[in-house]
């Protein structure tokens, strides 16, 4: 099991690779009989386990336990309010973030060569110029992680990652910054990453 928390200006991380099994996970939780229900409804081991795990991992970087409701949109909220959180998962890892007040963003994807074919959808014309032409794999991961990020943050207004998201020029190191742009609103952001040989992790602060 390997967990890493990160702080910065009031927002909490954790990254966290997901080892435990059911029983384990669900042996660290009180789940009110609503979540108890969902849970019984799950039917493989891995989504059990993100459900479990994701309760978990949020448990552990607030220190209580607090019921995740989601919006008509699918985002995840705190039943009380307390903070504005943002999930992600990819095999064996979540990643969760909070923060008192400002919205916050976070992804996590495992390496995968898939993305040098799907580049085009989520690159506008101009980014895929800018950005290796598609043939840098870990600079495409991390467009894609920080579009996903953005769209944490924003919502349906974003969703149309090539003509609506703006990921600017950017050097690819094991962990930097990339500037980003929302069309739409002209509203800039930063984006935070780190890249290991297990996952890329981008992360924001709105």
């Amino acid at each position: 099991m390997k967990r890493e928390h990160i702080s910065f200006k009031e927002a909490r991380l954790l990254v966290w690779e997901l080892t435990e099994n059911i029983e384990t996970l669900q042996g660290q939780l009180n789940l009110v009989e609503a979540d108890k229900t969902k849970l019984d409804k799950i039917v493989t081991e891995k989504r059990k386990l993100e459900f479990l795990g994701i309760r978990v991992a949020l448990k552990t970087l607030l220190g209580k336990e607090i019921q995740i409701e989601y919006d008509l949109d699918g985002k995840p909220h705190l039943s009380d309010q307390s903070y504005q959180i943002s999930i992600s998962h990819s095999n064996k890892w979540i990643a969760v973030m909070a923060h008192p007040t400002r919205k916050v963003g976070v992804d996590i994807e495992c390496p995968t060569d898939k993305i040098q074919r799907l580049y085009k959808r989520f690159l506008s014309i101009t980014e895929q110029e800018e950005l290796s032409r598609g043939e840098d794999l870990k600079q495409l991961l991390l467009a894609w992680s920080g579009k996903e990020a953005l769209y944490k943050i924003i919502g349906k207004e974003a969703v149309d990652f090539a003509n609506q998201l703006r990921i600017f020029p950017f050097e690819v190191k094991s962990s930097g910054e990339m500037k980003a742009q929302h069309i739409p609103t002209k509203s800039f952001y930063q984006l935070l990453y780190q890249q290991t040989g297990q996952y890329t992790l981008v992360y924001c602060l709105a």
